[in-house]
């Protein structure tokens, strides 16, 4: 049953089916994202990545516009349950697969391989995921140090991907009517990872400063904990977080 929801979701993710649209409140915002995760090649650490930032910027220029809508984050985990397993996490987002797929055609074919000789990084997972934005943070631009936290997600009983996104997104809008700044997104991987047994999707929360978090924690608390719209948000439920922070690097043009 698990495995029959986690494949309906997914193609939820990718096809908005038009026969149910009048039943839902809201129109997802889909993009694309993909996600580099892996440890420091010997001698090599955080600073030598976002110097090959700098490599790579320079190559995305020359290339027609192709990496225009493109953003990128460098994060690193903090609250993690497996220190050991990575190091650092590169994250591309797309608006569309048609850009994002554009720009994998312009790197494997125009000399990609070439500059990836230089990567102080090697992964060892490579990720590609559809993502439903819930909400934004208060601001995302180049050099601003994140934090993002991930976490397991499973459907309950009787509620689908589309019922969820309608009522977290009114929870999302009375949250920022009361302040709020956290950024939101409901993520299924397409390729290169499959969910745990029983995991449905994984849920983002992110801001665009470190204190932010805490920011936006403490006015949970406050404001929002006891409010109606906290206690129609219903329908999943989240287990094994995981935290990273680290650098928005570039911003779509």
């Amino acid at each position: 049953m698990r495995y029959l929801l986690s494949l309906a979701l997914t193609m939820s993710f990718l096809v908005v089916a038009q026969e149910d649209e009048a039943s839902y409140k809201y129109e997802p915002q889909i993009n694309k994202a993909e996600y580099y995760i892996g440890k420091f090649n010997k001698g090599k650490d955080v600073n030598d990545l976002a110097e090959w930032y700098g490599k790579f910027a320079k190559w995305a220029e020359g290339k027609d516009g192709v990496y225009d809508k493109m953003t990128v984050a460098i994060l690193q985990p903090y609250f993690h349950s497996d220190m050991g397993s990575v190091d650092a996490m590169w994250v591309n987002t797309w608006p569309t697969p048609t850009e994002q797929y554009k720009a994998l055609e312009t790197w494997v074919t125009g000399g990609g391989a070439k500059l990836l000789e230089s990567l102080p990084v090697t992964n060892s997972m490579q990720v590609d995921t559809v993502q439903w934005a819930i909400s934004e943070p208060a601001s995302m631009k180049p050099g601003n140090i994140m934090f993002a936290t991930y976490s397991e997600c499973s459907l309950e009983e009787d509620y689908d991907a589309r019922q969820v996104y309608d009522l977290y997104k009114d929870f999302a809008d009375y949250a920022k009517s009361v302040g709020d700044t956290l950024g939101r997104k409901m993520i299924v991987p397409v390729s290169g990872y499959q969910l745990p047994e029983g995991v449905d999707f994984i849920r983002l929360m992110y801001t665009s400063s470190i204190s932010e978090a805490g920011t936006n924690a403490d006015l949970f608390w406050d404001k929002i904990a006891e409010s109606e719209a906290n206690a129609n948000l219903k329908g999943f439920s989240c287990t094994n977080a995981e935290s990273y922070f680290g650098s928005a690097m570039r911003t779509a043009q």
